[in-house]
């Protein structure tokens, strides 16, 4: 999480987060011998069953303090750093983000108000505000993946009568 009082330009957070990105990129050798992300040595994330590398997501908490207004700083920063966070359309109508970084925004006062379970958080590339799960997450892939496992199941019913 990176709280910001609103100080910093779109250009200044932008260049933070390319440092993330470098830094979730570094590899090392873990104590099995074998090359890993550095960041997975220190800190754990769910192995997905589709392969998907998945980062820790990035939680911008805007504060308005200071001269920058985050309603115009959130759509630059966007903007300045689609090419990290911004997935793969895939023909099942969800985004593949495989070594894209979940970048998420709010307010610091609606998330005291509400709460992470509240729908207050945008998920960079999203249109909506979300309850935290659903930011970091990617619902649209868990859907298309239970029918695809429903239409397997299917199949090999009708194989089976």
């Amino acid at each position: 999480m990176r709280s910001t009082n609103c100080h910093e330009s779109a250009e200044e957070l932008a260049d933070k987060l390319e440092k993330y990105a470098r830094f979730f990129r570094r590899k090392v050798k873990d104590t099995d011998g074998k090359e890993r992300p550095m960041w997975r040595t220190r800190w754990s994330a769910p192995d997905t069953w589709s392969g998907d590398r998945t980062h820790p997501p990035v939680l911008l908490v805007f504060n308005r303090l200071g001269e920058r207004n985050p309603d115009r700083t959130v759509p630059r920063l966007a903007e300045l750093t689609r090419h990290l966070w911004q997935g793969e359309r895939q023909k099942g109508g969800y985004h593949h983000y495989d070594g894209r970084i979940p970048i998420i925004a709010t307010g610091l006062g609606n998330l005291s108000k509400h709460g992470p379970a509240g729908p207050v958080l945008l998920r960079f590339g999203r249109d909506h505000m979300q309850p935290l799960r659903e930011a970091i997450g990617n619902p649209r892939r868990r859907a298309a993946d239970a029918r695809a496992r429903e239409e397997a199941t299917a199949r090999q019913e009708e194989y089976q009568a």
